[in-house]
């Protein structure tokens, strides 16, 4: 089944008609070669599944019909994916595999005081923009039914001003800090419903930014005894929180 990105749920009743945007009528006819018949899954982004079957092929205005609708139990925990911001197509590479593991419902790209990539002001939509669009890529290839939501790079006060009591923590290499598992699992017997979770660029948070961190009431964990690049260490906790809840 090819999935499309559809986000006007409002327009899926079974046997509706819906036109695809240009974009989406162009990779499923042109470079995914649908015929007539050919089963088409719509997603919304918000856990809106619509059965379909494309019905009019065309290059910029294919047409499909809606056979059924149903929607996806949204993720538990919420996962808030705190990450400072890496090289271009390294970003890239991460927000897709985020995406495809699934569960995570936002993303905050932060910048911090080390971070190497700098994101100015003015590029912050756009780059975000970027992020989206391989997050929604990545949704259609691994059928996840949950874009997750991409905010503009913020700073890392920012992020952590957002939080407002949530639950959270962040990959630390400080001595003290809580194995990942013990951490997890006493989240989810108090059945956390939404975990932030903050991983800092190549060079760690700085001194000061460990101290707010801690702060905010932030938890350090500690992900072995090896030190893992950024996005091993994303996917890592990422991983171990789907596999607790599981």
């Amino acid at each position: 089944m090819i999935r499309c990105q559809h986000e006007d749920s409002s327009l899926w009743t079974p046997g509706a008609a819906v036109e695809l945007s240009e974009g989406e009528s162009n990779h499923l006819c042109a470079v995914m070669r649908a015929e007539a018949g050919a089963a088409v899954a719509l997603l919304d982004g918000r856990g809106g599944i619509a059965e379909a079957e494309l019905s009019r092929p065309h290059r910029k205005h294919a047409e499909v019909v809606v056979r059924s609708v149903s929607r996806a139990a949204p993720p538990v925990p919420r996962r808030i994916l705190a990450q400072a911001v890496i090289r271009a197509e390294r970003m890239d590479w991460l927000v897709q595999k985020a995406v495809e593991l699934g569960g995570v419902t936002e993303i905050w790209p932060l910048q911090t005081d080390w971070c190497v990539v700098r994101v100015p002001p003015a590029d912050a939509d756009r780059k975000a923009d970027r992020w989206r669009a391989v997050a929604w890529a990545a949704c259609k290839q691994s059928g996840n039914p949950w874009l997750p939501q991409i905010a503009p790079a913020m700073r890392l006060d920012a992020a952590i001003a957002r939080l407002a009591g949530r639950d959270a923590c962040f990959g630390a290499l400080q001595p003290g800090a809580a194995p990942l598992p013990d951490c997890l699992g006493a989240l989810r017997r108090a059945e956390c419903p939404e975990l932030a979770v903050f991983i800092g660029p190549e060079g760690d948070f700085t001194p000061a930014e460990v101290d707010a961190l801690l702060a905010a009431g932030v938890r350090p964990v500690t992900l072995g005894e090896n030190v893992l690049r950024v996005e091993t260490a994303s996917l890592f906790v990422l991983s171990a929180i789907k596999y607790a809840w599981l």
